[in-house]
């Protein structure tokens, strides 16, 4: 169709200016190859160089993937569940040994990230929503993980104050290039205002050793007015978290109401506005 509509447009062009009929025809095969040429261009470029492959279904509402050494997967789901997938797929069983989680609304079970040196320790980092819908939080464990158990569950972090409501949890983390682990927070919905303060770990990042201890170095340690563990503030609620292992930048995604998601760079004491 777009090919003959070129070929129409030349003839069209050509016979208004009283070219021979013969030139009008090498015109328009000219414009046929010049098509084809194009096509078979943008259709090479939008042929995709990777191949898609399901390697898991049946699950319920997966959050995050976490990849281990000996290529299996591990994958939460948000209603409380860790799942294993490896070279036969989904295993039936879930992982044994994940603590209480709150699973209501927006809250449940989030990310898995293993510890940096997990092929020594194997320790894994899980946060999940903890209470009950009228005080709860965001929390961080750590946990062995061997023979499809969490093994020495020990809680290393957990959001102050408790609120109500189901909203808003955040629960992404990442490891930071010093190898102190970095978690994004929400507002939860209803306390937006608090992104603005910071005697509330609501709306912000917080960034902490592996063991749960608060680095000397963060922007506000020392300051008695000020939870020690916020590293920025000012977001609304923070679902990803990226570091650019060339530059060391942070990145992180915050869903925003009626199409304000928000793409941020964090840094450390920064206040990125909201609300």
């Amino acid at each position: 169709m777009v090919a003959f509509t070129k070929e129409r447009a030349a003839i069209a062009v050509c016979e208004s200016r009283g070219v021979r009929r013969t030139a009008l025809r090498h015109a328009a095969a000219l414009a046929l190859l010049s098509t084809a040429a194009v096509m078979a261009l943008s259709a090479a470029a939008q042929s995709p160089a990777y191949r898609i492959e399901s390697v898991a279904e049946g699950l319920e509402h997966p959050w995050a993937v976490a990849f281990l050494p000996d290529d299996r997967l591990l994958i939460t789901e948000r209603s409380g569940r860790l799942r294993i997938v490896d070279a036969n797929g989904l295993q039936p069983e879930p992982v044994g040994g994940l603590p209480a989680v709150f699973v209501s609304g927006q809250g449940g079970l989030f990310d898995v990230l293993p510890a940096l040196d997990f092929e020594t320790t194997r320790h894994l980092y899980i946060s999940f929503a903890h209470g009950t819908k009228d005080a709860n939080h965001t929390r961080i464990v750590r946990a062995r993980f061997d023979d499809g158990r969490l093994h020495e569950v020990t809680p290393i972090f957990t959001s102050q104050p408790a609120k109500a409501g189901d909203a808003h949890f955040g629960g992404r983390m990442t490891w930071l290039p010093d190898g102190t682990l970095l978690l994004g927070l929400g507002d939860g919905f209803y306390f937006r205002e608090d992104a603005q303060k910071l005697d509330t770990h609501l709306a912000k990042t917080i960034r902490i050793r592996a063991d749960g201890s608060i680095p000397a170095d963060n922007p506000f340690a020392g300051r008695g007015d000020v939870l020690p563990e916020i590293y920025s503030y000012g977001h609304r609620h923070v679902q990803a978290l990226v570091v650019d292992s060339a530059s060391g930048r942070i990145y992180a995604h915050e869903h925003g109401p009626r199409g304000g998601d928000e793409l941020n760079v964090i840094e450390a004491g920064r206040n990125s506005g909201q609300p």
